[in-house]
């Protein structure tokens, strides 16, 4: 039987969220979610400790015993099997565990430090041991542990999955781009599919291809999925996996409503539904790149960063259309940049194609921290709202006035009572800030695409309108309202606004 020393109920409030279970209504919101936090750097440093102490037993039992090792019987499996017999867990899973601790220690030490600090999450920690794993010359490794921890501690804002990786593997294609296009070819010359049983009736196909190859295979089922009407029984995962089977096979796929008045229109086998749709994928790169002439590295919508040889195969298919952000033969500026058109000429609320484009470049993901919807997918948003009746009042149609939000994130903001707030630091770093109901300051997210592609920079957008003097009327044709309900909460969220960025000295207003 184990005991502990230590008894973890008689840890001082302040290390458990701050709660006092015999009062929990009487605790504020933002105190439980600033507990949540505490937490959250009491489980980063718990990992720590726990990947410390298993490297320490790595040495003890794998690295002292690898010149009288067996075949079979190794230090490694010897270790592996102690974690696992005394942690309840796969030999499997305690291998992996050894792996991270030993990765941590002795590959990314300044990175291991970040998670004993708190700065990162025990999750965060695997996706970036899992991103530098590959490193054929280790005489990077010490480079970019630093550069990814440098960047972990400097920068402010959050890291979400995807963002963190694509920040890791920007950081590894500046320093070691071989290794990134040898992997690359490795793992196109590991590609196949494979079945296995699930039980119960049921099997799983698994297809590796190249990432482009299945963004558009998804993108054909879902279209295939979605063709049937909106009285169709099954879910839309279940119509997917007929859909997919449908594409497959060469079988028919059908709608399942059962109604006479059916309205689906469900392509013949074969072709591409419905029969008039594009299946479009985002691919992002600098000129130089496409013309082989630099070696940057690209970014594919829903995949992620990847090197520049993929992006020229991808720009040598024939079914690729490529396009430019700015045309060519724009007039550059003085400074070398350029300057698009911002909003549609008889509408200033919509945004230009041009400013449209660069946004959703910009962002690459969802704005709100944490969401992975791809950019391409989500509404554009005017972070200060637009004033429909007085449009040179304020939230104007500009690049750091608009930003991607996925539909529930966006009607949550315009039904609801968050607030969100963009501008430029004092270091030019494009800054999203969320703020919750209860007046809680919650950072964006620390990386954008403004890192990947730093021509991004170089774009200017027209300016907004000048402020024009409101109107003089004769006193009988005032209204008595001073404005809509919907222009005095937009009034309210400025001036919240405006408080938060004094508190934390962010510097002017960018809308005016």
């Amino acid at each position: 039987m184990f005991s502990s020393s230590v008894s973890w109920q008689e840890l001082p409030a302040a290390f458990v969220g701050g709660i006092d279970p015999s009062y929990p209504d009487e605790e504020p919101i933002n105190d439980l979610l600033l507990g949540l936090v505490d937490i959250d750097h009491g489980r980063s440093y718990l990992a720590y400790c726990e990947y410390a102490s298993v490297a320490v037993m790595f040495d003890r039992l794998v690295a002292a015993r690898e010149r009288s090792d067996g075949f079979i019987v190794d230090g490694f499996a010897d270790c592996a099997s102690r974690i696992a017999k005394l942690r309840n867990m796969t030999r499997h899973d305690a291998e992996v565990l050894l792996n991270e601790a030993v990765a941590l220690r002795d590959r990314l030490p300044e990175v291991f430090e970040c998670l004993r600090d708190g700065l990162i999450a025990p999750w965060q920690a695997k996706v970036i041991i899992s991103r530098t794993d590959l490193l054929d010359d280790q005489s990077f490794a010490p480079v970019i542990d630093a550069s990814v921890a440098d960047l972990l501690r400097r920068r402010k804002g959050t890291w979400s999955k995807k963002r963190l990786r694509d920040m890791v593997d920007r950081i590894i294609f500046r320093h070691d781009p071989n290794s990134v296009r040898e992997r690359r070819k490795e793992a196109l010359d590991a590609r196949g599919v494979w079945t296995e049983s699930r039980g119960d009736g049921v099997a799983e196909i698994t297809g590796i291809m190249a990432a482009e190859n299945v963004r558009i295979a998804a993108a054909a089922v879902a279209a295939l999925a979605d063709a049937a009407c909106e009285h169709d029984g099954r879910t839309r995962p279940q119509r997917m996996s007929d859909a997919m089977f449908a594409l497959l096979s060469g079988a028919t796929f059908e709608c399942q409503c059962g109604r006479d008045d059916c309205i689906a229109q469900i392509p013949e086998p074969g072709t591409l539904p419905p029969v008039d749709t594009r299946i479009v994928l985002h691919v992002v790169c600098d000129e130089g790149t496409l013309a082989g002439t630099a070696e940057n590295p690209g970014f594919l919508d829903g995949h992620g960063v990847i090197s520049d040889e993929h992006v020229r195969d991808i720009a040598a298919r024939p079914d690729t259309k490529i396009s430019f952000l700015v045309p060519p033969g724009t007039d550059a500026n003085a400074d070398g940049s350029f300057t698009l058109p911002a909003h549609q000429p008889a509408d200033p609320y919509r945004p230009s194609t041009a400013l449209d484009t660069h946004t959703r470049l910009r962002d690459g993901y969802c704005a709100e921290p944490g969401c992975a919807t791809s950019a391409f997918d989500c509404d554009l948003d005017h972070v200060t709202e637009y004033d429909h009746t007085h449009p040179e009042g304020g939230g104007q149609t500009t690049s750091e006035n608009l930003n991607a939000k996925c539909r529930p994130g966006h009607l949550l903001k315009t039904f609801g009572s968050w607030l969100d707030d963009q501008y430029r630091d004092e270091s030019g770093r494009l800054t999203t800030e969320f703020i919750t109901p209860e007046g809680l300051d919650i950072p964006g997210e620390a990386e954008t695409n403004e890192d990947l592609f730093p021509g991004l920079r170089r774009i200017r957008f027209e300016s907004p309108p000048a402020k024009a003097p409101p109107p003089s009327l004769p006193p009988e044709h005032r209204p008595v309202r001073t404005g809509t309900r919907a222009a005095n909460k937009h009034a309210r969220r400025r001036a919240e606004r405006s408080r938060n960025r004094k508190r934390n000295n962010a510097g002017p207003d960018p809308d005016y």
